[in-house]
């Protein structure tokens, strides 16, 4: 592919410029209908059941193409996808009371948008008619930034991708849909409980001097510059055992930096995965009865990172407040572990023994009214009063949205990615050279300057709607209360500030309504629009602020619209759909490359081994062996595996582990170059302990052919034994 200078500086600018982040929840409402549903068996002690609720629970597989699409998410241009280190996930949660349902989809995805919502909507309506609505759909994501980008729509999250990814699109809808699915075919009576706790060692926030910039009476009201709470809503049927959780908690997805080639669901995924196997003893890797999803929170500002910034040769703390090293030094930070694989499990690990701990805590029950507010925003056109975040209460002035504009600092990146374009974070003044590069993509006029100051305008993005909008104009923002119970869905990232005003204003007016509240953050729902960060924040233009695309009194919009909705949720009134986004599905472009016809070496065949095991491994010993492979991208394999670890029992081979285990990694490379049709996989487990059985590794692959004809195959390792180690270092099993 060909491109031009001009495009090769735009692209190139663009792609180092986003090093956000995005993960995925999904609201309805729907009609009652009564199914069978799993057995559980945690037991949870409380007075007798109030009937009002039933509860369905669900999940699918959602894993996209593994292979030669770039991770959406750091948006670096060199990410593409090179196998699986853990499979993506839908989580569905229905909730019914009387002629109300609500469904809470939290996937293992970046982040989702409009095109995704509309598409998922019209596959619910071919199995259930007119009982759903794009306003009664709401999206969120974990996060993560090791799935394949290419679905979002918009340009600018799309251009690094080089373009749309209908692979990736279908992925998502159709394992998102399922999951649904799953959760509406399970539905029973149920109970509520609500239930918090803290988790530390786990976070830290990556832009200390921006929180600084929030009032001291405002920040006295807190022990820390983090969100640390983890809030659980349990869900109990009526024999009184444990029928799935959501979980609440604020930290960025990145524990897998940007040199990561494998799919991955991160911190929250394993924290997920390691909770279902906990509460689900016996079953397979996203096969549980007992479903745990993990939510987004108000994470803008904070990391996994938990080392902190350095600069990568000398190992000096990076500046505070513009983060930047010497010449030529890189500033990043790393997490508690050895390398990002020790660094997820370690900060999963927290945050999953965090949500044990919860799940051990009785509780709040939940009684009371289903509400959802829904609204679409378009934010340039959108007014609001100005918050007091030390009086807790609104002024008098009024205040106004902005046409979408990034600034300098998002160039910047975090020192969750990487900075190579030298352009530091609180950046205030613009560059001539920079400006006259952006311009090639809009300028902003003399009123978007205005509305975004002090933000110096890198790119208009607003501005910019070739081949389809840069960015969402039009947003969707919501509300659900579960009596007092209020989960508020932002598109996008909200600083822990930001995160934290947004609690107060819904749980004061809630408190002013007879309620005791208890309010959580769902971040990145519904669509993607960066970050939001406090109006203080803002000032001093570090990366959040700088990426808060619609102006410095966006936070106030949103808290003036989340306290009309609050006040509609407990008074029953009726709010407005807002303008509903046009639809550019069929406008985007796609560069990215065909898959190639699957070929092999001379005189071999597809599943050839090319490695084999060592016949004999050490318990904790990685075995690997490696394969003719093909093109993984010709089937994805959802709700299946290409990677299966099977013992022999009773004559018969079991499988123990699949790609969606943590003790496994699968890698896919092709051979020859770009044009060639060979590829290589190499297949790795991770033995935990002694057997006197046979194992081997069996992966499972589809060739393209001719015509596109997609043919399965099967390669199968010669087996091995796991034998201990004596004291005089002999193996025996």
């Amino acid at each position: 592919m060909a491109i031009s200078l001009t495009g090769k500086l735009v692209i190139t600018f663009v792609a180092l410029a986003v090093a956000a982040g995005m993960t995925t929840m999904i609201v309805f409402l729907l009609k009652e209908e009564d199914s069978e549903t799993p057995v559980t068996t945690t037991p949870t002690p409380g007075p007798e059941p109030v009937q009002e609720y039933q509860v369905g629970v669900g999940i699918a597989d959602i894993t996209g193409p593994c292979a030669e699409i770039t991770f959406m998410g750091y948006a670096e241009m060199g990410q593409k996808g090179g196998g699986i280190h853990l499979r993506q996930f839908s989580r569905a949660f229905i909730f019914v009371r009387g002629d109300t349902r609500v469904v809470l989809v939290t996937a293992d995805v970046a982040a989702l948008g409009i095109a995704v919502r509309r598409e998922v909507v019209r596959k619910l309506q071919q199995q259930y008619g007119n009982l759903y609505d794009i306003r009664n759909v709401i999206l969120t994501g974990t996060h993560t930034h090791s799935g394949p980008g290419g679905y979002l729509v918009d340009f600018l999250f799309d251009i690094t991708i080089l373009g749309f990814s209908k692979e990736t699109f279908d992925a998502y809808v159709d394992g998102i849909t399922r999951s649904i699915v799953n959760a509406h075919n399970q539905i029973v009576p149920a109970r509520l409980f609500v239930s918090s706790t803290h988790v530390l060692n786990a976070q830290m926030n990556r832009s200390p001097f921006s929180y600084d910039q929030n009032p001291a009476e405002e920040r006295q009201r807190y022990n820390s510059n983090t969100d640390t709470e983890l809030t659980q809503l349990r869900v109990v049927k009526a024999d009184g055992s444990l029928y799935g959780v959501l979980n609440w908690f604020a930290v960025h997805t990145t524990s897998m930096n940007m040199t990561n080639r494998l799919i991955s669901s991160d911190n929250l995924g394993y924290a997920a995965m390691r909770m279902e196997k906990e509460l689900n003893p016996g079953r397979a890797a996203g096969k549980p009865k007992v479903v745990a999803g993990f939510f987004s929170s108000n994470l803008g500002d904070i990391s996994p990172n938990i080392r902190g910034p350095r600069c990568e040769r000398s190992g000096q703390e990076c500046d505070n407040q513009f983060q930047i090293c010497d010449l030529f030094e890189l500033c990043f930070a790393q997490g508690p572990g050895e390398d990002m694989f020790e660094s997820t499990k370690k900060i999963g690990e927290a945050v999953f023994q965090g949500a044990m701990e919860a799940l051990n805590k009785q509780g709040e029950e939940l009684n009371g009214s289903l509400r959802v507010m829904h609204q679409f925003l378009e934010m340039p056109l959108e007014t609001g009063r100005k918050y007091d975040p030390v009086a807790r209460n609104f002024t008098n002035e009024r205040v106004r949205g902005c046409v979408p504009g990034l600034g300098y600092s998002f160039a910047s990146g975090t020192f969750d990615g990487a900075n190579i374009l030298n352009i530091t974070q609180g950046t205030l003044t613009n560059n001539p050279l920079l400006d006259a590069i952006a311009s090639v993509v809009a300028r902003p006029t003399s009123d978007d300057v205005a509305c975004h100051a002090p933000k110096p305008i890198l790119l208009a993005t607003g501005r910019a709607n070739f081949p389809v909008p840069w960015h969402p104009r039009t947003v969707s923002l919501s509300l659900i209360t579960i009596g007092s119970f209020a989960v508020v869905g932002y598109p996008g990232e909200p600083t822990t500030m930001a995160g934290r005003r947004m609690k107060d204003v819904v749980g004061d007016a809630l408190r002013e309504n007879g309620f005791e509240p208890k309010v959580v953050i769902s971040g990145l729902t519904n669509e993607y629009t960066h970050y939001v960060a406090t109006f203080e924040e803002y000032q001093v233009q570090r990366y959040e602020a700088a990426s808060t695309i619609y102006g410095p009194h966006t936070l106030d919009i949103i808290l003036s619209k989340l306290r009309d909705y609050t006040i509609a949720a407990v008074t029953g009134a009726v709010i407005a759909p807002g303008p509903e986004p046009q639809d550019y599905v069929n406008r985007t472009i796609s560069l990215i490359p065909s898959i190639n016809i699957d070929t092999t070496p001379v005189g071999a065949n597809f599943g050839d081994v090319i490695q084999q095991p060592p016949e004999v491994v050490r318990p904790g010993d990685t075995v690997r062996a490696q394969f003719v492979g093909a093109n993984p991208r010709n089937d994805l394999r959802q709700e299946s595996s290409y990677v299966a670890v099977e013992r022999l029992e009773l004559g018969h081979w079991t499988t123990v582990a699949t790609d969606a285990d943590w003790e496994t990694r699968f890698y896919w490379e092709r051979v020859g170059g770009q044009s060639s049709g060979e590829s290589r996989v190499t297949v790795m487990w991770t033995s935990s302990e002694a057997s006197n059985l046979p194992h081997r590794l069996t992966y499972y692959g589809a060739a393209r052919g001719e015509g596109d004809i997609i043919t399965p195959f099967t390669g199968v390792s010669n087996s091995f034994m796991i034998r201990a180690v004596t004291k005089d270092n002999l193996l025996y099993s």
